[in-house]
């Protein structure tokens, strides 16, 4: 008898403690609905946020997913412009720069952890909440193996400096990129700021975005790419491009892109629906099919796809990156002249 009111005490506390959750979130959802769209600004490549836009409105939830992609700092500063203008449409960010959260925080990210993120990879969680790292990659050189024979092959990021590259390469802008932001303040602080003069006496196309090179090089016109994402070039890869990556004997940088609400978000609940389904294994698993290091531990990832644990990472804390970013992107203006 006394287990039996034990349990019935317990049963009873469960359904205390479960119905405000439920009703909480029955609440989100009826408001979210009501909504009815949410805008997620995000440097993911178009393909890939496409894709996960697309899987998230064919579950009819009553809620649309607008994506808007372009590069980290475009998206940062289109943000900070449409907030002071008070013409907001961002509900949801997500970039390359781990670095602009820090400067966010507080008076413009909404605090807020995902539904089913209890036994992510604690790397991927921020403490406080202020944002969760929905994907992960590393900045990684890679060559047309067409244009470069194996005996010639670089298997350095110095080796890239010889100057038998000269009009044969190809580099991102970090004033576009975060995941050259990320790859320059790393390869800076590893060979100075001389490396990147020598780069330049090399005469390489200059780009935009950190998956521009993949076409450039694979299409032929530039040989090799001193660093790209290197989620966009194992799925080349696998499509069939003629392309090798180069594991550099000085390591990489590990990118890690955040993800998170925004406090004067138009449409805050159906943000937190669409959040929640970006940490859901379905959307996480799309990640991981397509290149990327997620937090959730069920995911299976692709042949072909180095762990983590194999590569010489250089994980760069979010201070860094604000701190040096600025500095990096002067340095590519002054030595590139662009």
């Amino acid at each position: 008898m006394a287990r039996m009111q034990a349990l019935c005490a317990f049963a009873a506390a469960v359904i205390l403690v479960a119905g405000p959750v439920s009703a909480a979130e029955d609440a989100v959802l009826r408001a979210a609905k009501k909504e009815g769209k949410v805008t997620w600004y995000t440097s993911v490549s178009l393909s890939v946020a496409q894709e996960v836009c697309k899987k998230f409105n064919a579950k009819n939830l009553g809620v649309q997913c607008v994506v808007h992609r372009d590069g980290s700092e475009k998206l940062y500063q289109r943000y900070l412009q449409e907030d002071k203008g008070n013409g907001r449409v961002a509900d949801v960010l997500h970039t390359s720069d781990i670095g602009q959260y820090l400067t966010l925080k507080g008076q413009h990210l909404l605090p807020y952890r995902p539904k089913g993120t209890e036994n992510f990879n604690p790397a991927f969680l921020s403490k406080d909440d202020s944002w969760t790292v929905l994907r992960a990659g590393v900045f990684i050189p890679f060559y047309n193996t067409k244009k470069v024979t194996p005996a010639e092959a670089p298997k350095s990021w110095k080796d890239f400096a010889d100057p038998k590259w000269k009009d044969r390469l190809t580099h991102a802008h970090p004033n576009y990129s975060g995941f050259v932001v990320n790859g320059m303040v790393a390869l800076r602080k590893i060979l100075g700021d001389g490396y990147y003069q020598q780069l330049a006496d090399l005469k390489p196309k200059i780009v935009q975005s950190a998956v521009a090179p993949i076409a450039l090089v694979a299409r032929g016109e530039a040989d090799a790419a001193v660093g790209a994402s290197s989620y966009e070039v194992f799925e080349s890869i696998k499509k069939g491009e003629p392309l090798k990556v180069v594991v550099p004997t000085e390591g990489v940088a590990l990118v890690e892109s955040p993800n998170a609400i925004l406090k004067k978000a138009p449409n805050p609940n159906a943000a937190k629906m669409f959040v929640d389904y970006l940490h859901g294994l379905e959307a996480q698993q799309f990640l991981a099919d397509r290149f990327l290091y997620v937090g959730h531990p069920d995911v299976k990832y692709p042949e072909g796809l180095p762990s983590l644990k194999e590569l010489k990472l250089h994980v760069l804390e979010p201070e860094r990156l604000q701190m040096e970013k600025k500095g990096v992107q002067e340095l590519f203006r002054k030595v590139f002249g662009v």
